[in-house]
């Protein structure tokens, strides 16, 4: 699918998009990845605590991933990750100016030194699907060294992270007029309409989840199809979850049943040797929206400030936007009548073609109809 350009913050420029997307993948990268206010902070939370008690843990290590490490920072398998000050010191925002290098394609020292006391390099982002990396750092992380699609990556893993578009567009707006930076003026139910519309940051949301779908159409990396006579997998040699370059989030699920959830990145990651004894009494519990916002310092993003004391770490709920897009009413000029937000974003989500789309991927076989459904149930 073909998008229109992003539009994006002042924090970044033209330069480090394209430096984004050039970047050479690691075979332990990881990309969080989600529109804006859809549980982007709560999983770089989950992700940095895995990734510490994974190298903690280890062994051996994951020795391709610390080019940059000296003896001084990684001498023996019991090593423990710092306790971090804030959720970007590990996780950073991958597309701003900040986090590379003005004259080279290099992210900064500092980021590449905090990846390399973690083990691998995270990071969270907000770009679409075919804005982000796609080729291996070397030919040993992929059995090919050809791309046959601009959508697969060879190596690295990327995790979607998807939320309720009507607790999204509500966070969004909390968000944005609440900072002090380009502060949103126009009221709840303009910027629901300038949100639709694509006039905010980051633009489109039904853009940017239809770039994923894309990726999931083909959730296999390029080695994988390229080595196989069969490019689609049969029912009994499913591709495995941790041989797939993208996992599906959603923050409905992670409320429902946060530990089933974490299971699923764990065997994502291939993090199989954490302790159960740790994951339950240590990792779970500051896994949740309480503790997280009992050291909301940690979670409170650093590159804007904000009005009115604005917590970050707002209320955590779900079905709170929908409530209020039932209760909102705008009128429509094309119906000539009143009607409630919720309607006129149901409107919009049908003139998108967003559901036809989806639809017509799952019943020609191109796409999982459990990721379909996942991807229908948050536009309901």
């Amino acid at each position: 699918m073909t998008f229109p350009p992003m539009p994006l913050l002042p924090i970044t420029s033209p330069s480090t998009i394209t430096k984004c997307k050039d970047l050479p993948l690691r075979a332990s990268d990881v990309f969080i990845c989600s529109y804006p206010k859809s549980g982007t902070t709560w999983t770089q939370q989950l992700i940095i605590l895995l990734a510490d008690k994974w190298y903690a843990t280890s062994t051996t290590g994951n020795t391709d991933d610390k080019a940059d490490a000296t003896d001084d920072n990684i001498n023996d398998d019991t090593k423990q990750v710092e306790e971090y000050n804030h959720v970007s010191d590990y996780a950073p925002f991958y597309e701003i100016d900040a986090h590379w290098e003005s004259n080279t394609n290099e992210l900064t020292k500092q980021v590449r030194s905090n990846h390399t006391k973690l083990g691998r390099r995270v990071f969270n982002t907000h770009l679409r699907w075919d804005m982000l990396p796609k080729f291996a750092e070397n030919e040993n992380d992929c059995n090919t060294t050809e791309q046959s699609s601009n959508l697969r990556p060879t190596t690295g893993k990327f995790i979607y992270i998807t939320r309720s578009q009507s607790d999204v567009v509500t966070s969004f707006y909390h968000h944005l007029s609440n900072q002090k930076e380009g502060t949103y003026t126009q009221g709840y139910t303009q910027f629901v309409v300038d949100w639709m519309a694509g006039n905010i940051a980051f633009g489109n949301s039904l853009h940017h989840l239809l770039s994923f779908v894309d990726g999931f159409v083909d959730n296999e990396y390029a080695s994988t199809t390229e080595a196989s006579s069969n490019p689609k997998p049969s029912a009994v040699s499913k591709v495995e979850d941790h041989e797939q370059p993208l996992l599906l989030l959603s923050y409905e699920a992670l409320k429902h049943n946060l530990h089933t959830e974490v299971q699923r990145i764990i065997s994502f990651l291939n993090l199989k040797h954490i302790p159960s004894h740790i994951l339950d009494n240590e990792l779970l519990p500051s896994f949740t929206f309480d503790s997280m916002k009992n050291n909301s310092s940690k979670f409170q993003p650093k590159s804007v400030t904000w009005l009115n004391d604005y917590q970050f770490l707002r209320k955590g709920i779900v079905g709170d936007g929908r409530e209020l897009m039932m209760t909102t009413k705008v009128y429509d000029e094309k119906k000539g009548r009143e009607i409630t937000l919720l309607e006129l974003f149901h409107d919009w989500v049908k003139d998108e073609g967003y559901r036809e789309c989806i639809e017509e991927l799952v019943e020609c076989g191109k796409l999982e109809k459990k990721i379909g459904d996942q991807f229908l149930a948050l536009v309901d």
